[in-house]
């Protein structure tokens, strides 16, 4: 068999690679004489701009009622500069990519980066040399991006997002069109040939989208927020606060189990929970192949829709109750699913039965104790085999904790809306575990 265009196409892509790494190398270089150049005019402004906050030379146009005194706000900001001169300059530099960060905290990480702009420029020197002389990426990450960072999870989620969609995401629905392709030109060309068929696929039911009834609904609700502008206030903030979810590996604003963190390992922690209660429906029975991506798909957001419906008041009580993450799908022993979607505290004690017909069950989960791994992307069936494999491969390396279940039985906890960047998405996948006891061998009786 002949395999030489395989090779070729390798040594493509290695000639394509290289090509950027030299201009990421030449980028690197331009940083190192921007940061070196801050000893000049342009420099020296930027160092004094933001040395004297907003008491700058803009600010001396107004009025002294404007401007704010250094003794106030930015005393606070050179404590935080002292506090974080010891860290590694790479660590103030995720402050600048904090969506939580105040403008405060922004301003002193500028502040101490320019401090130990040398420490910068060296390191910027070390990773342009990587990439260009040594063709070693790699390197140049770990200089530039430590590990533990926040920028090294971006850059790292960046790459998994990537290889899901290379080698996972596409092929899959590669497969999927390709297998279904006849049958939906078949359908297709039977629908076009048959006018009544046609024109009847083309009506809407008048059921569906009553226009006249949505648009009374929006009239009367604008009506009620201009008589409580105040509303208007808190709901603009509200979405403000929930669009910054697009850019939190952990969202804000919704309630979540408690637990703490019992031990700590390389690839995984182990979590301590709290009783809590959870609301649970079906997404796959043992019968059905998860091979097909469509079938998937389509089974949990309808798992989804059911789980939410009844949070927002599709129950016997007509109880509204609040969103809350994460979103658990568990897989037991059998090779079956089910969504999960906790329930809000207050719902626990007196939680309202499910309308009739939906196929929802409630749930009390005692304590227990969790191995936890965490990935970013998304959590394909394939990626949780991988991470699963992943962390029972580090569970029996590490050997201070083993399963209790059967290992067939695992949690998938996904934290994030489906707005989130990809690559910053919070994945986790969860099996029960228990500590290994150390055996204590008894000494022999010693011989007199």
């Amino acid at each position: 068999m002949d395999i030489s265009h395989i090779y070729t196409r390798i040594e493509e892509k290695k000639r394509m690679r290289m090509s950027t790494l030299a201009f990421a190398g030449v980028m690197a270089i331009f940083l190192v004489s921007l940061i070196a150049s801050t000893g000049s005019s342009f420099g020296g402004q930027v160092t004094r701009d933001i040395a004297m906050g907003p008491q700058n030379h803009r600010a001396n146009r107004f009025s002294t009622k404007y401007s704010m005194p250094r003794t106030g706000q930015f005393s606070r900001t050179a404590a935080r500069v002292a506090e974080t001169s010891g860290e590694p300059w790479q660590r103030i530099a995720d402050k600048l990519i904090d969506i939580d960060a105040t403008n405060e905290e922004r301003i002193a990480a500028v502040r101490n980066l320019l401090e130990r702009r040398a420490d910068v420029q060296k390191d910027l020197t070390d990773a342009a040399q990587a990439i260009v002389r040594d063709r070693n990426v790699e390197s140049a990450k770990d200089i530039l991006y430590p590990t533990g960072t926040e920028a090294r999870k971006q850059i790292d989620g960046f790459e998994v997002v990537l290889r899901q969609l290379q080698e996972d995401i596409v092929p899959e629905l590669n497969k999927y069109t390709r297998s279904q392709g006849d049958a939906t030109l078949a359908s297709l060309r039977s629908t076009i040939s048959n006018p009544r068929e046609l024109a009847k696929s083309l009506q809407t039911s008048p059921n569906q989208v009553n226009a006249t009834e949505l648009v009374n609904e929006l009239r009367a609700e604008f009506a009620e927020l201009q008589r409580h502008p105040e509303e208007i206030q808190k709901r603009l903030m509200s979405y403000v606060e929930e669009s910054k979810n697009v850019f939190r590996r952990t969202p804000v604003g919704l309630e979540m189990p408690r637990y703490k963190v019992a031990s700590k390992a390389r690839e995984y922690e182990v979590r301590e929970y709290e009783p809590y209660s959870i609301i649970t429906t079906p997404t796959r029975k043992q019968a059905v192949s998860p091979e097909d991506p469509a079938v998937t798909t389509t089974a949990n957001a309808k798992a989804f829709n059911t789980l939410a419906s009844y949070l927002f008041g599709k129950n016997e009580d007509s109880k509204v109750m609040a969103m809350t993450a994460p979103v658990e799908m568990i897989a037991d022993e059998q090779g079956s699913k089910s969504m999960a979607f906790i329930l809000p505290t207050e719902a626990s004690e007196s939680t309202p039965s499910p309308s009739k017909g939906d196929d929802i069950s409630i749930q009390r989960l005692p304590a227990q104790t969790v191995a936890v791994l965490e990935f970013p992307g998304f959590a394909t069936e394939k990626e949780i085999r991988v991470q699963k494999e992943k962390l029972l491969a580090s569970l029996q390396m590490e050997g201070k904790f083993t399963p209790v279940a059967d290992t067939d039985s695992f949690r998938v906890l996904q934290w994030n809306p489906p707005y989130t960047l990809p690559w910053l998405r919070r994945n986790e996948i969860c099996i029960k575990v228990k500590e290994v006891e150390s055996e204590v061998i008894a000494a022999p009786d010693a011989v007199e």
